[in-house]
């Protein structure tokens, strides 16, 4: 009954005008949503909006690490002087003392640097306001004008989310604006999380207040407006229809995420022996894409509204 409930409601979709122009060939049509009236009067009535550093989570890692750092060190020391007077080390003592320095420098510049860190615990800004939004280290903060965002020049969504690079689990909101000296479109790339340096701000308490006022911002923009995908708003935990709180498609993108996977255990724990080990490659390939291909229609037919691109309306109007 749940399931039939929320398919009838994404099917309604009653703050949803459908787009029914023809589409091109290669070309993606977004759906255009209306914002909500009072999502719209709260936020021309809120002022600027700080990020609100969680002191208690930050001073807790950084502190751990040093005792970590420290906890090491002590036991490397211990561990040279009981066997000082062994066997093990006698005519190899250059061997040794090289390595503890080697080893006393490494620990030795780790805990300086954890011990500066730590007086700089909430040295960190997030901060969002009519006219734009500034992050980062308060005394040089990078920043953005609402006014200097536009839409991209190739590809169907200028708001989208990505993983970093080199950071396997951590997604980054992606938008472009106006490059310095208006030459070009500029890529920003804003961690999800909205800090940039964990070791200043861990996180912040009001993120999800936040990150739901940074992409009000970007969905209010003037003509032409922002195409958003579908995925931002399940990373936000965020509904596009009511911009209100929805955790339950982040989790389950999560754990079908997960799912995909389990198909490439049998091949792995029960392919035989003496096969040649390409065709388990081949095979471990073909089992992770239909695992991905079940991911897809499962999220599909539980969430079918949050498929595709969004754009967004501040009143009913021609489309763009």
């Amino acid at each position: 009954m749940g399931r039939k409930r929320r398919q009838l409601r994404a099917a309604a979709l009653p703050a949803a005008r459908e787009v029914v122009l023809p589409s091109a060939p290669g070309r993606v049509v977004p759906r255009v949503l209306a914002l909500p009236a009072p999502v719209l009067e709260a936020l021309e009535q809120a002022g600027p909006l700080e990020g609100v550093p969680d002191l208690r989570a930050t001073r807790l890692l950084v502190g751990g690490l040093i005792a970590v750092f420290a906890l090491v060190a002590l036991s490397l020391g211990a561990a040279v002087m009981l066997e000082g007077e062994g066997s093990n080390i006698q005519g190899n003592e250059a061997v040794v003392v090289l390595v503890g320095l080697v080893l006393a420098a490494g620990l030795g510049g780790g805990l300086w640097h954890l011990v500066r860190q730590f007086s700089r615990v909430g040295g960190g800004m997030f901060r969002i306001d009519s006219t734009g939004l500034r992050w980062g280290d308060p005394a040089s903060p990078r920043g953005v004008a609402w006014r200097d965002v536009r839409r991209t020049s190739a590809g169907f969504c200028d708001v989208k989310t990505e993983f970093a690079s080199g950071e396997a689990i951590v997604k980054r909101l992606v938008f472009q604006q106006q490059a310095a000296g208006g030459c070009g479109i500029a890529e920003i790339k804003l961690p999800l999380a909205l800090t940039v340096d964990a070791g200043r701000v861990l996180r912040f308490r009001n993120r999800a207040v936040l990150l739901r006022a940074l992409l009000l911002r970007l969905a209010t923009q003037p003509e032409p407006r922002l195409r958003f995908a579908a995925e931002v708003f399940i990373d936000a935990g965020i509904d596009p229809e009511t911009w209100e709180p929805m955790l339950a498609p982040r989790r389950w993108m999560w754990l079908s995420s997960v799912g995909a996977l389990l198909p490439v255990l049998p091949v792995i724990f029960l392919w035989p022996p003496g096969v040649h080990a390409g065709w388990m490659v081949a095979a471990m390939v073909l089992a992770m894409v239909a695992g991905a291909g079940a991911m897809g229609w499962f999220m599909f037919q539980r969430y079918p509204g949050l498929q595709g691109v969004f754009e967004f309306e501040t009143a009913p109007g021609p489309l763009p």
